[in-house]
């Protein structure tokens, strides 16, 4: 054990009043106030911030909805363009279906009768037949006449009055007065114009 000199309260109280702590606690409670005064400045910058930082993420939820909406009615207003694109498509491959449909039913009438005229004349052999009527000249022209499509009304005077051009392709007919003033040259020319 050591042994002092002097009692120890009285040491003790002999160090206590050689400090001087009066500085030290001012300094302290100095300390104190300026941590408490940042402290306060920071928790009003932070609400501040987050007070901001709330603000911004509303404009930021506004403006991603107004994008998003922006957005869904562009593709509404493509998808309506498509949609009307495709109806008139639709429309005109209909109008061309039914065009070529009606040009069909047409071209099948038109073979119809192109097979009919096809059965007569292959029916009417006009080599045969003129071989037959070979004695008689005019039973031969008239034939002739009659498998192009021309008909010769007599007169009663042993000549021609009318001629009756049927044009099977255009499905015209035509009547013609005959008179001997024209030429045979020209009654030729005519026919096969005409025809």
């Amino acid at each position: 054990m050591v042994l002092l000199d002097e009692a120890p309260e009285f040491l003790i109280h002999e160090v206590l009043s050689n400090f001087n702590i009066s500085s030290d606690m001012h300094s302290v409670a100095r300390i104190n106030e300026t941590l408490a005064r940042i402290t306060s400045d920071r928790e009003k910058i932070k609400d501040d911030e987050q007070t901001t930082l709330r603000a911004l993420s509303r404009k930021m939820e506004i403006s991603k909805q107004s994008m998003e909406a922006t957005a869904s009615a562009a593709g509404r207003k493509e998808h309506g363009a498509n949609m009307l694109r495709l109806d008139r498509e639709k429309f005109a491959l209909a109008k061309g279906i039914n065009e070529l449909e009606s040009s069909a039913h047409g071209l099948e009438g038109q073979l119809a009768r192109l097979k009919e005229e096809l059965e007569q004349v292959d029916g009417e052999d006009p080599m045969q037949s003129a071989l037959v009527e070979a004695e008689d000249g005019t039973l031969l022209k008239l034939k002739v006449y009659r498998s192009l499509g021309i008909d010769l009304q007599e007169d009663g005077a042993a000549g021609y009055s009318k001629a009756v051009i049927r044009n099977s392709s255009k499905g015209d007919i035509h009547v013609v007065n005959i008179e001997r003033k024209f030429s045979h040259f020209f009654y030729a020319n005519y026919f096969w114009n005409v025809m």
